[in-house]
């Protein structure tokens, strides 16, 4: 592991003669805990390129078995020939702690960012189109002919500029190096992809004890809002973030548990490293992956926000609004822990309640749950709970013993309640 915590994805992408493999490789040269990720290409090798150094070079009959094997994160055809990165090469290297530098095309960089939310995705390019030109013409490697097909293929991938997170336009080679270290420095600094620095914890010790219980144990963690589809585009939902699910998941990771995180969609919210993250839509396919995932599970923190209601028929398209309105017949969405029973591992469940009785409201859903804790908040107070960065509650333990949660950011909540469900299962 690197003293800033777990590694990143970086998608280094632009035109062809932008200069982005130098600066890629400038990254894994400048930080030793980087790897240059080695792309799968029908092409053959130019000037001194040396096979599983450069590139794996293959030909077409090969490259199309590995697409039928699922072996590529992304794939694409460049210039007439074919790119690919391993999916098991990057995750593995994630997996360790490892930053991975890709060097692809811009096409490969749009499939990444869907296959790995929160990968860091680069776009380079020099200052103007006949920058560009001099600089393919003077590689000596192309013909007039591949070079006016290469600058075209450059007109096309400008256009997806917007879609990523830094633009650096490689004018000064010297400069650029600089510019790309302190993105990559940054991008390894936030805190979503760092164990939590010790400080979080040195002012209020004893709200902390019990997190050491959790070490060594497998937690699957459920984030998010579900969606219940009315028609193609429309949807049933509710408000939640994801926030306080990602927040547990990261707590137990920092600690030393296994953790599965099970979640809806959640835009915005970095996919986080160290974690083995399973995303869903709806909560039929949140119950599926529950039961296929929670054999030998030694704690399920279901934080997810499942949509109650869900329309009785899905309709094909888009509803026209021509129509006038529509008529929408709603049926109660099962619940899900109840589903799953029997739980052979301990449950935490979550509850948002509003007015004066919502601790005897989620005292009644934990034992209807079958669940052994329950974190209760109040949805009628402002700064808790959904589309909030804090939070503060109560845990209500089967024991009948209950615990104050202070307010605080949902990384603090989350550590709290880790550790009071850690006492809690020390002592039983």
């Amino acid at each position: 592991m690197n003293n800033t915590g777990y590694g990143i994805l970086v998608v280094v992408a632009g035109p062809s003669g932008a200069g982005k493999t130098t600066l890629a490789k400038h990254l894994v040269d400048r930080f030793s805990n980087s790897v240059f990720s080695v792309s799968v290409t029908t092409r053959s090798p130019r000037g001194g390129e040396e096979d599983g150094i450069d590139y794996f070079f293959v030909n077409e009959h090969e490259f199309d078995s590995r697409i039928a094997e699922g072996y590529f994160l992304e794939h694409a055809d460049v210039h007439g020939y074919r790119y690919g990165t391993s999916r098991i090469w990057v995750e593995d290297q994630l997996s360790m702690g490892k930053s991975v530098i890709l060097e692809i095309d811009v096409n490969g960089a749009m499939q990444i960012s869907e296959s790995i939310p929160g990968s860091v995705l680069i776009f380079v390019a020099p200052p103007n189109p006949n920058m560009l030109e001099l600089r393919l013409s003077s590689r000596n490697t192309d013909t007039k002919g591949v070079i006016n097909s290469r600058l075209s293929v450059a007109s096309e991938e400008i256009r997806w500029l917007g879609a990523f997170d830094y633009f650096i336009c490689n004018d000064n080679l010297s400069d650029s190096k600089s510019v790309i270290e302190q993105v990559f420095i940054t991008e390894l600094m936030k805190l979503g992809r760092r164990i939590l620095p010790v400080q979080a914890r040195q002012y209020e010790p004893d709200l902390f004890h019990g997190l050491d219980f959790w070490n060594g144990k497998k937690v699957i963690v459920t984030a998010g809002p579900t969606r219940e589809f009315i028609d193609d585009i429309r949807f049933i939902s509710n408000r939640s973030s994801g926030r306080m699910g990602y927040d547990l998941a990261l707590t137990f990771r920092d600690i030393g548990s296994q953790v599965i995180l099970i979640s809806g969609p959640v835009p915005g919210i970095l996919a986080p490293a160290g974690i083995d993250l399973m995303q869903v839509i709806s909560a039929g396919d949140l119950r599926v992956l529950l039961e296929n995932n929670i054999e030998n599970a030694d704690l399920l923190v279901m934080a997810a926000a499942v949509a109650d209601f869900r329309p009785q028929k899905c309709r094909t398209g888009k509803i026209s609004r021509q129509t006038g309105g529509i008529d929408l017949r709603l049926d109660s969405v099962p619940d899900i822990l109840a589903g799953l029973q029997p739980i052979e591992c301990p449950v935490l469940a979550f509850a948002l309640e509003f007015g004066e009785s919502y601790e005897q409201k989620a005292l009644e859903k934990m034992k209807k749950k079958g669940a052994d804790a329950v974190f209760v908040n109040r949805g009628d107070i402002k700064g808790r709970g959904m589309e909030t960065p804090g939070n503060t509650g109560v845990i209500l333990f089967r024991n009948g013993n209950k615990s104050e949660v202070p307010t605080g950011s949902k990384r603090f909540v989350a550590e709290v309640i880790a550790a009071q469900m850690g006492r809690y299962l020390s002592d039983e």
